[in-house]
């Protein structure tokens, strides 16, 4: 629990609990850290809790009550505003959200400390190049007034937040661009004690001569670059995740390729630690799985945007490709191969992203903040 001079009452807020994730199992480190706290959210697939947070303490909004929301849940988009503002956070002195999306949107007292954990600002708001990813053109059309609306409330519903943290450099830049407010930085974290480089290859995989990809598979992803990059090379590519462009990429894959689809977290990491390396081909707003390979001693193939750039090493534990261009990281994929990349250095690169590390800045964050109000 966080040291105060008194214990305040603390609430958590998060976007739902509809996908297995980066962003939940993240969450789950705020529920260590205030562990009477109740949380608030949207919806909840009780089968997507991470098993650290009893589903005794989540309390659901009036969307957990509309039918097929576990198959639905991406179309109730017009719902999501309401639900967070429907929520009476009035008893609080501390309310924490845990946003990529809408839980910041809370409405809570002036007494009131609102401390949000931004994983990304919405892209599908913000980002006029990743709406398109997201929704096809008939669609964008007819709901294009929606969304100008949308854009403003969530401008405006930014304003509900007292003090923000990013969780990179990447994104704080684009909270100061597009909310107008400064943020505090604390990293993500990675499991290091389970993501570690192996003492005995699985040489059936090691042998196999592939790079990597870990990602959902999704337009804005560009999985398709990295297909086409590898069959102009003598390697091959796995590709774990799963995603509505699978059918696409599969047509357009060679049989260098191997769709190896939703893996355990056991499988991951023997996938990662066999691996010649890591390839990320899309800007992302930090990227675990990034800091996962790393810790397993490989080196990363990755785009020179977004938070990646703030993991890697260039030259030391991976490099980077400036273009989306087959060639371009074709260029890359050459350049690394011909690299004997130090696994000590891979790995040491990332231990500063540790849960011990994080907990120790949100705490320190947190309380900064506690003291002020």
């Amino acid at each position: 629990m966080i040291s105060m001079s008194y214990q305040p009452k603390v609430a958590l807020v998060h976007d739902d609990f509809m996908q297995s994730g980066g962003a939940e199992n993240l969450f789950a480190a705020f529920v260590e850290i205030f562990p009477e706290a109740p949380i608030y959210t949207s919806l909840v697939n009780y089968s997507k809790v991470p098993t650290l947070i009893e589903s005794k303490k989540i309390k659901t909004s009036f969307m957990q009550k509309i039918p097929f929301k576990n198959f639905l849940y991406k179309s109730l988009l017009p719902f999501y505003p309401l639900a967070f503002e429907s929520f009476d956070l009035s008893g609080y002195d501390l309310v924490i959200s845990s946003t990529t999306r809408f839980s910041k949107a809370v409405i809570t007292k002036p007494k009131t400390v609102h401390i949000c954990y931004i994983n990304s600002t919405p892209r599908f708001i913000w980002d006029q190049n990743a709406k398109g990813n997201y929704l096809n053109l008939p669609t964008r059309f007819l709901l294009k007034k929606y969304f100008a609306w949308l854009l403003r409330w969530d401008k405006a519903a930014s304003t509900r937040v007292d003090h923000y943290i990013a969780n990179s450099k990447n994104v704080a830049e684009k909270v100061l661009k597009n909310y107008a407010q400064e943020a505090d930085i604390v990293y993500p974290f990675a499991d290091l004690d389970f993501y570690r480089p192996t003492k005995i290859h699985n040489w059936q995989l090691k042998n196999q001569n592939y790079y990597l990809i870990v990602t959902r598979l999704t337009k804005w992803k560009k999985v398709d670059l990295a297909i086409k990059a590898i069959a102009a090379t003598n390697f091959n590519l796995k590709i774990i995740g799963d995603g509505p462009e699978k059918k696409r990429l599969q047509k357009v894959a060679s049989e260098k390729v191997e769709f190896v689809g939703k893996a355990s977290k056991q499988e991951l990491r023997s996938y990662l630690q066999n691996a010649k390396g890591l390839i990320v081909t899309q800007e992302e707003d930090f990227g675990i799985a990034t800091v996962e390979a790393q810790a397993c001693g490989i080196a990363v193939i990755a785009f020179a945007r977004g938070g990646q750039k703030e993991i890697i090493k260039d030259k030391e534990t991976g490099v980077f490709f400036e273009k989306q261009q087959v060639e371009t990281l074709v260029d890359a994929i050459t350049m690394a191969s011909n690299v004997k990349w130090s696994i000590l250095a891979c790995r040491k690169n990332a231990l500063k992203f540790s849960k011990e590390n994080f907990i120790k800045s949100i705490q320190q964050v947190v309380s900064k903040y506690e003291k002020q109000s």
